[in-house]
């Protein structure tokens, strides 16, 4: 579970650091804009992008948490089928 965290800890800062380059990279492109026309479809061109952006990782996220905590208790619910059997041939 600790690998896989740290895994975790990994892709989020990865993401972190290319969310900076793209918002410094979408400052660069508004400042450049050279009419207010273009600057607003910029902005909504940045902000679909990024809603698409966001769900995406929203979604990747999940997935990996999910995977992460079936393989981390994988062991104990392994152990509580065998304690089950166990019980119920006993029975």
């Amino acid at each position: 579970m600790v690998s896989g965290l740290q895994d975790l800890g990994r892709t989020y800062a990865d993401e972190a650091r290319t969310a900076a380059e793209t918002m410094q990279d979408d400052m660069r492109k508004l400042t450049s804009a050279k009419s207010p026309t273009e600057m607003l479809q910029l902005q909504g061109e940045i902000a679909r992008r990024n809603f698409d952006a966001m769900v995406a990782t929203a979604s990747r996220s999940t997935e990996a948490m999910i995977k992460l905590a079936n393989e981390a208790f994988a062991p104990v619910s392994n152990r509580m089928s065998l304690a089950a059997d166990k019980v119920a041939r006993a029975a």
